[in-house]
């Protein structure tokens, strides 16, 4: 076995600090800040990046009326995108450019095209809170105080659901629902879980989770738990009820947390979230639910509760035919944050305001990885044009969320309420109708003009208002502006060190096939999964043999519970006061691997496959623009949840030219 090189003084090394499994670090792929290089033994460099195997996955689905073609679809992909996920088809090391492939592991060629995702959560939450019992709402009129008060797993735990179970409901699509499914709430818990198939005794999923090495079964349990079928409440709150799965009912995985989601959310993995929902977020201001979010923002909660009256005009002067107010337009008859509006404002769930703020909001979405907002992915399948508006930047084609929403007004971007809202886009969708993402009354009709219609579908042949609900007619979805908001949040704000974070993503819940909304979620998620570039080389010597080591340690602290040092896994114990971390965990140094020299037949590779680590300066087939990072053999990958770090001795500059490289051997 090739051990590191002796521990360096804590005065000769700086700190890369490279989570490969999950780390305490900064942002992922920000670029590293300059140092200018100075006549001094060390010079100090803080590499963000930032990689970990664990992924929380929270779906939300709207389980209202509309919304069962749009379910199926969701169900025939998300399997998929999971298994996508979890067992990724491999590329080429010696030709990247040639299509992905099944994977053969006799095959040293063969490189998985993204790093597999080892450790998976899946929640399922309904988008139904309920109506605060002044109102019967969902198709079979039950009406409950909360709905399913986005607790996970509704079938089981949820008071909405229980009145309308889906295997209750005779027209089921064929398949909605295998008969593998059964017909027993209790059967899963609050959320399933996936382990890769590796010996590992830590990657089975704690409490409250079931979990599985196998990922069709996988995806079979995932098909039982997302199927919520219809009957929901038809005023959705997406928003509000992610917020209450993540937050209000406090899902980390912590030591003593007995809250309702506990241990779904793990601190060191990449939390996605996926709304599914064909009409505006309703998140209805409600002051038992205020959790200090009012008198932080600097003012006082003024409680919403009778929007839910379905005989009231207050929220919205449009009447049916019927002689009732417009339940669902109402959430489009109102500028946002006027009096009229009862939704939350969105910077509960989205809110960059400076940490030292009078009006600093500290629980929403981005507290659940303080520090991290690079960890937190947000995904909508919702009311946008088939088409997304796109633009170019920088090379990149980027969402147009100004042709989403409307143009910003004075005070920026993040004042949605600023929003030209008539500047936003609208047009005709061949053969099928007018879309419009202006939220503005149809002409003549109970509805307002829809974002889009169903892709490949003809209007009603004589009544243009006509969509699915209301007489036969093709599906129509409204424009889920406040959920698209959030999106561009995650992806545009600049949280990221400055910069923006590019996490989130909106998608067209009118097309016809969800694979392309699946595909764009996953390459989402694995960018974030991606074994990170060092920002700069290493220096590195050649022993005795000619070998090529890098002049670095690297150390993991191992997950909890761990209490020693596996040396079949190629992890030495370390003595003294560095045998544990900060948290109390057990610091092990991980043995590096040699690599031939680049004058050999194989530069770069590692000589042997034993367990530890090394420097590979060979192009990364997936980015072969990267040439610097440090790999794991397959017997000595890091466990899930552990913590890795490389500490490595560096040269400065010896000329003074703001070289900081100069001198260093390659």
């Amino acid at each position: 076995m090739n051990k590191s090189p002796a521990n360096p003084t804590s005065a000769a090394r700086f700190l890369w600090t490279t989570a490969l499994a999950a780390v305490s670090a900064a942002c992922l792929d920000r670029p590293v800040a300059s140092v200018q290089p100075k006549t001094q033994s060390i010079a100090q460099v803080s590499v963000a990046a930032d990689r970990t195997d664990q992924v929380d996955l929270l779906v939300v689905v709207d389980n209202s009326g509309s919304m069962v073609g749009n379910q199926v679809n969701l169900m025939a992909q998300l399997g998929p995108m999971i298994e996508q996920l979890v067992s990724p088809p491999c590329i080429s090391r010696s030709n990247p450019t040639a299509a992905p492939h099944a994977c053969d592991a006799a095959n040293a060629d063969d490189v998985p095209q993204y790093p597999a995702v080892k450790d998976l959560h899946v929640g399922v939450i309904s988008t139904d809170l309920g109506t605060a019992g002044t109102f019967e709402c969902g198709s079979n009129g039950a009406a409950t105080l909360e709905g399913d008060d986005g607790v996970l797993n509704p079938i089981r735990y949820g008071a909405a659901v229980a009145q309308h179970l889906p295997w209750n409901n005779r027209s089921l699509p064929p398949g909605f629902r295998s008969a593998a499914c059964g017909t027993d709430p209790m059967r899963f818990p609050s959320f399933i879980g996936f382990c890769s198939n590796e010996a590992d005794a830590s990657c089975d999923a704690p409490g409250a989770s079931a979990s599985t090495r196998d990922p069709a079964m996988f995806s079979e349990w995932f098909r039982c738990n997302a199927g919520l079928y219809v009957g929901g409440c038809g005023i959705e709150q997406p928003l509000e009820a992610a917020w209450r799965a993540l937050v209000h009912h406090d899902a980390r995985a912590l030591p003593g947390n007995n809250s309702r989601n506990a241990g779904f959310l793990r601190e060191d993995a990449l939390l996605a979230i996926v709304v599914l929902t064909d009409e505006e977020d309703g998140s209805v201001r409600l002051c038992d639910r205020d959790a200090s979010f009012s008198a932080q923002s600097g003012s006082a909660c003024s409680d919403a509760r009778t929007v839910f009256d379905a005989n009231s005009r207050a929220w919205s002067p449009v009447v049916l035919q019927t002689g009732q107010a417009d339940i669902n337009g109402r959430f489009y008859d109102y500028q946002p944050g006027s009096a009229q509006d009862p939704t939350w404002s969105l910077d509960r769930y989205y809110n960059r305001a400076p940490a030292d703020a009078p009006n600093r909001w500290t629980r929403d979405l981005l507290s659940l990885k303080p520090g991290h907002p690079e960890r937190i992915v947000f995904a909508a399948i919702a009311g946008v044009p088939l088409q997304v508006p796109t633009r170019t930047a920088d090379g990149q084609q980027l969402i147009d969320w100004n042709a989403l929403l409307g143009a910003p007004g004075p005070r920026g971007a993040d004042d949605f309420v600023g929003r030209d809202v008539h500047a936003s886009i609208e047009g005709t969708q061949a053969s099928a109708g007018r879309f419009s993402m202006r939220g503005a009354r149809a002409a003549g009709c109970d509805h307002v003009e829809p974002a889009c219609r169903r892709e490949g579908s003809a209007p009603h042949p004589s009544n243009q208002c006509a969509e699915t609900l209301s007489s036969p007619g093709q599906y129509m979805a409204f424009p889920s502006r406040r959920v698209i908001e959030i999106a561009r949040r995650f992806d545009e704000a600049p949280s990221c060190n400055g910069l923006p974070c590019r996490n989130g993503i909106v998608t067209s819940i009118c097309s016809s096939d969800y694979r392309g909304a699946m595909g764009s979620i996953v390459e989402k998620i694995r960018t974030r999964l991606q074994t990170p570039c060092l920002q700069r080389a290493l220096d590195t010597s050649l022993d005795s043999t000619g070998a090529m080591r890098a002049t670095c340690v690297v150390r993991e602290a191992q997950p909890e519970g761990v209490t020693s040092c596996d040396a079949s896994r190629g992890r030495i114990a370390i003595d003294g006061d560095r045998a544990v971390d900060t948290d109390g965990r057990v610091l092990c140094e991980v043995a590096q691997i040699a690599t031939h020299p680049s004058t050999s037949a194989t530069p770069f590779a590692p000589v042997s496959d034993e367990p530890g680590w090394f420097y590979d300066q060979r192009p990364d087939p997936r980015n072969p623009a990267c040439r610097a990072s440090v790999r794991f053999t397959s017997a000595g990958e890091p466990r899930s949840r552990a913590r890795v770090r490389l500490e490595c001795i560096q040269r400065v500059d010896p000329t003074g030219n703001g070289d900081p490289d100069a001198g260093a051997t390659r």
